[in-house]
């Protein structure tokens, strides 16, 4: 059943009137504009609470600081721990997608006008959902410990049912649990990826009118495979935590070929990824050395090592996010902060300055517009 009634608004005001009424406990949600601010966007961080997921906004500014505005209610329980996971929280257009890992569920909320609205939740097939994404309206969650992944459809305002007969086991290549860390949709839609960590694997799931075929199980390139993205190309680039590296691999209709296998950063702990949208440069956050490595992706989805250190962070790094015009990147930390940079012209980084928002019990996920 839909949840349409929570709601928290902006400016600060009606932020701060809204989420009394509604039992929420906004950060600073009354902080005053500074003269010639203008926010262009916001950052979005999921508070991951057991009590009750929330989304932690904050707003976002031309410059790229951060003011940390109000909370929404996700309408589901969070997990109190982190979910070792990338895409815990994704925007599609003008929807956000979260995961909610203590009750199985998974979340809609649409961003307007007048702040976040919260749209619907429902089942996420599975037990312990970590990762979502979608695409064309058709929605898949990864549950990690049931090892599966499971649909849903999605309408233009967020309404949510599950896709019949869509659920499709991971695949097993050892007896070691699959602690699958990330679900995503091809660029093209015609295949999803799925990473294990723990047993070394990357599925594929050749998909057709929406429905997900058998998994089909890739030897990684590189040890414990966890967050990635694609390039403009299709390319999927891979972080692998234990190796610190990143590995890239050509995605074909279910099929997966290694181009460039396990590129070391130099430090530790490689987890979470993201790509720029020329599909240039690719960050990926360090979690055991607080730190930012940078890559340059060729035009054949090789992978050159740009800077072992592009940025360091403060409290080890959880997730990343770049806002949509690439110019500045956020690194979520594990205090729940969110750390900002800019994006230089030549893609180096700048850091700007750490901005805190609600209480965190754990990383699960960070998202832009």
């Amino acid at each position: 059943m839909s949840s349409k009634f929570a709601r928290t608004l902006t400016p600060a005001l009606a932020a701060v009137a809204v989420a009394s009424l509604l039992g929420l406990t906004p950060a600073h949600a009354a902080v005053e504009r500074s003269a010639g601010d203008t926010i262009v966007g916001h950052v979005y961080e999921t508070t991951n609470s057991p009590n009750g997921n929330a989304i932690q906004v904050f707003d976002r500014f031309r410059d790229g600081r951060l003011r940390p505005a109000a909370t929404v209610a996700t309408g589901g329980r969070g997990l109190g721990a982190s979910l070792a996971s990338q895409n815990g929280l994704v925007r599609d257009g003008n929807l956000l997608f979260a995961v909610n890992a203590g009750d199985d569920t998974v979340s809609t909320l649409a961003i307007t006008g007048h702040g976040l609205v919260r749209r619907d939740v429902a089942p996420s097939g599975g037990d312990r959902p970590v990762s979502v994404t979608v695409r064309r309206g058709v929605v898949y969650v990864l549950n990690q410990s049931s090892e599966t992944i499971s649909g849903l459809r999605v309408s233009h305002d967020g309404d949510l049912r599950p896709l019949p007969n869509s659920t499709r086991a991971l695949s097993k290549p050892s007896s070691n649990p699959t602690a699958a860390a990330e679900v995503s949709f091809s660029p093209d839609g015609r295949t999803l990826l799925v990473t294990h960590k723990g047993d070394q694997t990357i599925d594929t799931f050749a998909v057709r009118n929406g429905y997900a075929g058998r998994a089909a199980a890739h030897r990684s390139a590189g040890t414990t495979p966890y967050g990635f993205a694609f390039d403009r190309r299709g390319h999927a680039i891979v972080s692998e935590a234990d190796a610190s590296a990143a590995s890239s691999y050509s995605v074909h209709a279910g099929h997966l070929r290694t181009i460039s296998a396990s590129v070391r950063d130099n430090q530790a702990a490689a987890c979470w990824l993201v790509v720029t949208g020329d599909g240039h440069y690719a960050y990926v956050v360090n979690a055991a050395s607080s730190s930012v490595s940078s890559y340059r992706i060729s035009a054949g989805g090789r992978l050159q090592l740009v800077a072992s250190v592009a940025a360091r962070t403060s409290g080890g790094g959880t997730d990343a996010a770049l806002s949509p015009d690439d110019k500045n990147l956020y690194v979520r930390l594990a205090s729940g902060a969110v750390a900002s940079f800019t994006v230089n012209h030549d893609r180096s980084l700048t850091a700007n300055h750490d901005s805190a928002g609600a209480a965190s019990t754990g990383p699960a996920g960070l998202a832009t517009n």
